[in-house]
């Protein structure tokens, strides 16, 4: 690419929308906002520009400030300003200068974002950068997401010179006379971006001349087939994935591809590391071992289904069935008791009828050592444990069950089998009738 490609940098995504340019005085960044303003009324955007003082170079900064001034004065560009202390933040922290200067320069973009009224911020990152960031996200083990290194708009930011090298944009300011500032803590090896721009690319380089534009185009393909598998991913999760008081649960098949996998568990799961969905998609495989994860999560397989199970203290006291009315058992599950002439739809597995007599007594809790079954129509009761091995009741949801129980006799597992001592004899008289709720999302996280 030469100066005649950047006739090619276009903005018409940006047609209608509001930007907010991150102007720091630098060659990049200036281009940037020169190119926003001769593209504004063509486009149809609205266009300002932010500069943030962070507090750590002294007059060298409060001249970026004053360049920068007199640059919008002159594009006629509002600037908002903002200033603050790098440094004192960063102890604040306990984190390095880089990371809370990019932590406190985003914060101020995204108040002054809000303040104008735009709808984007606009980066100035090239080609070059996305290059140096692809290599750092490699070469720090980073999967098929740092190897896509920077989207052109993701959320709010948007980056139209990805495809632009640093060298065209300065080309570009020479030619036409445009001053812009520079920062000499860039030509210091102290950070690993800089490391990488001033020690390693220029040995690459000798044995791969393109090797940025390479890195940068490796960075949108692998975006596209990134793109692709999330949405089948998506799709995936849609079909497979079942959401319950006792957290997840993925029917598996045993032949999903490695890739499909792995993409519907990070989605699933967005706040993991990849050692933990490295955890994840192997206990998906094997099933030998159950998994602890952050947030008090734990993962056990069990026949074809992935469980992502919330971590419970205790189980739940238990609760009194109120015939008639409501009972909840904390996060659980919620009845409705009535008494009335009622008949029973057949497919209704969360509906039952009883015979009042049978439910005096009885409580909405969880499964307890010892408890009996009687199931419908069996000469006999037995553990409840056997009933619900029989049940094929997969192992993870049973501490979940709701159950309404007399003492250690459980009388229905809600959803899943009527007790015959609790089965309506006669029909000539009233029943009760207990109505398993659909418990809400919120509700499913209170702990017991």
């Amino acid at each position: 690419m030469d100066l005649r490609d950047l006739a090619g940098v276009r903005f018409d995504d940006a047609r209608g929308r509001g930007l907010l340019a991150a102007l720091s005085g630098g060659a990049d960044s200036v281009a940037l906002l020169v190119l926003l303003t001769r593209a504004r009324d063509a486009c149809g955007f609205r266009l300002t520009a932010a500069h943030y003082h962070h507090g750590i170079r002294g007059a060298e900064a409060d001249a970026d400030v004053e360049f920068c001034r007199e640059l919008c004065a002159r594009l006629n560009v509002q600037l908002i300003e903002g200033r603050g202390n790098v440094p004192a933040l960063a102890r604040e922290r306990g984190v390095g200068i880089e990371a809370a200067a990019r932590d406190a320069r985003y914060a101020f973009l995204r108040d002054a974002k809000e303040r104008c009224g735009a709808d984007w911020i606009a980066l100035a990152h090239h080609q070059d950068d996305q290059a140096e960031t692809v290599l750092m996200h490699l070469l720090r083990g980073a999967g098929p997401d740092g190897a896509c290194g920077m989207a052109r708009l993701e959320r709010d930011l948007y980056r139209p010179l990805l495809d632009v090298p640093r060298s065209v944009l300065r080309k570009f300011l020479e030619t036409e006379g445009i001053p812009w500032r520079e920062d000499a803590s860039n030509a210091i090896g102290d950070t690993p971006r800089n490391a990488l721009r001033l020690n390693v690319f220029p040995e690459i380089e000798k044995s791969y001349p393109s090797a940025k534009a390479a890195l940068a185009r490796h960075a949108r393909l692998a975006r596209i087939e990134r793109d692709f598998v999330a949405a089948q991913a998506r799709e995936f999760l849609a079909e497979r994935l079942e959401t319950g008081p006792y957290g997840h649960r993925l029917r598996l098949a045993g032949d999903e591809p490695e890739a499909l996998l792995r993409r519907a568990l990070r989605a699933l799961c967005p706040e993991f590391d990849a050692e933990h969905v490295d955890a994840l998609a192997a206990l998906a495989r094997s099933g030998r071992s159950a998994q602890a994860l952050p947030g008090g999560l734990r993962a056990e397989r069990a026949g074809n289904h992935l469980y992502l199970l919330r971590g419970r203290r205790d189980a739940p006291e238990a609760v009194p069935l109120a015939i008639p009315g409501e009972a909840e058992l904390c996060g659980l599950a919620r009845i409705r008791a009535e008494l009335g002439e009622f008949s029973l739809a057949p497919d209704d597995k969360n509906t039952e009828l009883f015979d009042p007599d049978a439910l005096r007594g009885a409580v909405l809790r969880t499964r307890r050592s010892g408890d009996r079954f009687h199931p419908l129509g069996a000469p006999g009761d037995r553990l409840l444990s056997d009933y619900l091995t029989d049940r094929k009741i997969d192992r993870p949801l049973r501490d979940f069950l709701p159950l309404v129980a007399v003492g250690n006799r459980v009388l229905w597992v809600c959803g899943a089998g009527l007790s015959e001592t609790a089965k309506v004899k006669d029909f000539s008289g009233r029943r009760a009738r207990l109505t398993a709720l659909p418990i809400t999302e919120e509700e499913a996280k209170r702990e017991p």
